[in-house]
């Protein structure tokens, strides 16, 4: 069986989607003790590992076929209305994302020790703008990496949920992914909605003016509590973005000429990412909303691990003939 190692693993998102695709996640490792036991919960024949992986000996970890690893993308991010750092000030690493970024760097030195096959690594697309990034690709490709960047929305892999995000490929040792994009059907927000209304709106709302948009009555609209946002109908549009920050997302409808509106569940949110109602979270309902909105889209990770399993067999076969 071809075997990965998840670092960075949080609540499982990743590891979800690897074991899926028929992959044996040895070891999964990330800081925050609260995510590893929910990922422990879901995973329990998977070595579990609480470690700040940036200070590691990376001999002491079993050598596998792949490495995923999701560095932190807390200071890259653009959710938290963070604006990109200018080069000067990222020289002098004065900003407050420069320790952040840094865990980048395991990914590096981890590649060094095991040379694994494959590596896959997920961040946001604004770490390309890191000024250290061209840095860090030469770093995989003086390890004698082929590197492959994408940028992937979760919509497009089978998620209610518009979440792109980018997922660096890198083989090596004669190891080449197919990485044609899959033709998927859209799955709309109303899929994954509990039937739930939600209250009668007593007071006027923050997304009073989408509420008083919605002229169909009894079909669930998505409202979103960000400026200039729009009410849109969930049986036509998927989520935005599920994010670690807070709830922003929220369901409105008419029922008899009444408005009603609830914010949506972690549940729903989680469904959003791909994890199915039996997956087991940790933690008070913030602390779980945050490892769902950093996980990993678990149908991307699916996919991935489907090519890196086709392209590591063939590998294998190849040589044995």
């Amino acid at each position: 069986m071809i075997t990965a190692k998840d670092l960075f693993s949080g609540g499982g998102g990743s590891t979800k989607g690897l074991t899926q695709a028929g992959l044996r996640v040895v070891v999964a490792a990330n800081h925050w003790p609260l995510a590893v036991a929910t990922h422990q919960a879901n995973h329990p024949d998977t070595e579990h590992r609480v470690a700040n992986l940036s200070e590691v000996d990376w001999r002491t970890y079993p050598a596998t076929d792949l490495l995923w690893a999701s560095p932190s993308c807390r200071w890259q991010a653009r959710a938290g209305g963070r604006k990109k750092q200018s080069v000067a000030r990222e020289l002098k690493r004065q900003d407050e994302g420069a320790i952040d970024r840094a865990t980048a760097y395991a990914v590096i030195a981890a590649a060094e020790v095991h040379a694994y096959p494959v590596v896959i690594v997920e961040n946001v697309p604004e770490i390309r703008d890191w000024v250290l990034y061209p840095w860090w690709l030469d770093g995989l490709a003086a390890l004698r990496y082929t590197v492959r960047e994408l940028v992937l929305d979760a919509a497009d892999f089978g998620h209610a949920q518009n979440r792109k995000r980018l997922f660096i490929v890198a083989t090596r040792d004669g190891v080449e992914l197919d990485l044609t994009p899959p033709a998927m059907a859209p799955v709309m927000a109303s899929q994954i909605l509990d039937p739930d209304p939600g209250q009668a709106v007593t007071r006027r709302l923050y997304v009073a003016d989408q509420i008083d948009s919605i002229a169909d009555e009894g079909v669930p609209h998505l409202v979103t509590y960000r400026r200039h946002a729009r009410a849109l109908r969930a049986d036509r549009h998927p989520l935005a973005t599920v994010t670690a920050g807070g709830n922003h997302h929220a369901v409105a409808q008419l029922i008899d000429g009444v408005q009603h509106h609830r914010m949506l569940s972690n549940r729903e949110c989680a469904r959003a990412q791909g994890f199915p109602d039996s997956y087991v979270f940790h933690g008070t309902g913030k602390q779980v909303k945050r490892q769902i909105g950093n996980a990993v889209p678990v149908g991307i990770a699916r996919w991935l691990g489907e090519r890196a399993r086709a392209a590591l067999t063939s590998t294998t076969a190849e040589v044995a003939a």
